[in-house]
């Protein structure tokens, strides 16, 4: 039953179409579609509407549809978007469904009220299911609506989940439906995604700290300093020099080059092992430097905690190409995108591996190497048959 549908039965009243009172905004878009990409609920909050978004821009483009994105001011801004958050009362904001070609975007208010001006629309579920809770006006052939699998599990009905299984929901079935329901031809239907990260939709930067930059490069970003890759104290420091920074280390640096940088460190990730001086742990934190101790080895790890037994050690265990519940999926047509930009001497770099093996950053075909298979965490792989004739043989 439809909760529409069961709170009318528990008032007493008929169900009937809503009147939705509109007020105008000036509109710059002859064409456009609604994403509305948040909820008051953090685990409705999909996380890869920027994926979605980068596959339907080019054809939308060609047809001079524009993507305008509704929803409040501190509401995560979606690439590719006009950005609406924060600029619309409720009234305006229904001014702008009602205009609209389509409606797409996480379950919420958004949703019903495209239903209630029979708009065509998109809509993905996780914690409820799309019977109870989907829209209930409009045409049903107009609504395509996407329930995450749960990993077979049931819904859960609560607001925070980790990990979310709405990001269980394979962008390109979004996509693909958005043009479908636009009558937009497109060959959305050969990409396949295989892989995506728990952290893939987190953007980063990590600096091979071999060279150094002029101090205006990438000037108040967030950088990972990877001094564990390469450990040059003088080039750390500078790194850090008019950025924000974690660094990883795995040896001894000199405190005087972290008090020098203590105000642009937001964290040291030391990378412990039964060598590591307790002293010099105990040193950084005395002179208030952020600390986060790392083991890399599960045998070491009871260990190392009975060792520093003040101190958290979180296990961080080396991906492999083992954990990748479809590997069998692997083929020559399968391509990967990494959320984590790698730069060495003046150089970026799609991954470790292509960093390792000098590829281009251009270059998207899978590095089947241990360091590869390390990044699946930051990692999107998928197949994609526009490269060709899809050849199974593992790569």
């Amino acid at each position: 039953m439809h909760l529409i549908e069961q709170y009318a039965l528990s008032c007493g009243v008929k169900i009937d179409k809503p009147f939705v009172e509109t007020c105008f905004f000036p509109i710059p878009s002859k064409k456009y579609i609604t994403l509305h990409a948040s909820s008051g609920m953090q685990s409705k909050n999909y996380d890869y509407y920027n994926e979605v978004i980068q596959m339907i821009h080019p054809y939308l483009q060609k047809e001079g549809i524009d993507i305008i994105q509704i929803g409040e001011k501190d509401d995560k801004k979606i690439n590719g978007c006009l950005h609406y958050t924060g600029l619309t009362n409720l009234k305006q904001t229904f001014y702008i469904i009602q205009n609209s070609l389509l409606h797409f975007g996480n379950d919420s208010f958004s949703t019903h009220v495209a239903s209630g001006f029979d708009k065509k629309i998109v809509c993905i579920y996780s914690i409820l299911y799309k019977e109870c809770c989907g829209p209930y006006w409009g045409k049903k052939e107009n609504h395509e609506l996407f329930e995450s699998h749960r990993g077979g599990l049931k819904a859960s009905f609560s607001n925070q989940e980790n990990p979310k299984t709405i990001n269980m929901i394979m962008p390109e079935k979004i996509a693909q439906s958005v043009l479908n329901l636009l009558d937009i031809k497109n060959n959305l239907n050969k990409i396949k995604t295989l892989h995506i990260g728990k952290e893939y939709h987190l953007p980063s930067i990590s600096v091979i700290p071999n060279h150094v930059m002029p101090t205006n490069f990438l000037k108040g970003n967030s950088i990972n300093i990877l001094g564990d890759e390469c450990f040059d104290e003088n080039n750390i420091a500078q790194w850090a020099y008019g950025r924000t920074a974690n660094i990883f280390l795995d040896q001894q640096m000199k405190l005087e080059y972290l008090l020098a940088i203590k105000s642009n460190i937001l964290r040291i990730n030391y990378i412990v092992s039964s060598d590591t001086d307790e002293n010099y742990i105990k040193s950084l934190k005395k002179n208030g430097i952020p600390l986060n101790l790392i083991c890399k080895n599960k045998n070491e790890i009871n260990d190392l905690r009975l060792k520093f037994f003040d101190w958290n050690i979180s296990l961080h265990e080396n991906k492999t190409k083992k954990d990748l519940d479809n590997i069998e999926e692997i083929c020559d047509n399968t391509r990967y995108k990494n959320s984590r930009t790698i730069i060495s001497n003046g150089q970026t770099y799609a991954s470790k591996a292509a960093w390792i093996h000098d590829v281009p950053a251009t270059e998207d075909k899978i590095i089947d190497c241990p360091e590869f298979w390390e990044e699946l965490n930051t990692l999107k792989l998928y197949n994609d048959d526009n490269h060709g004739t899809q050849n199974k043989n593992n790569i």
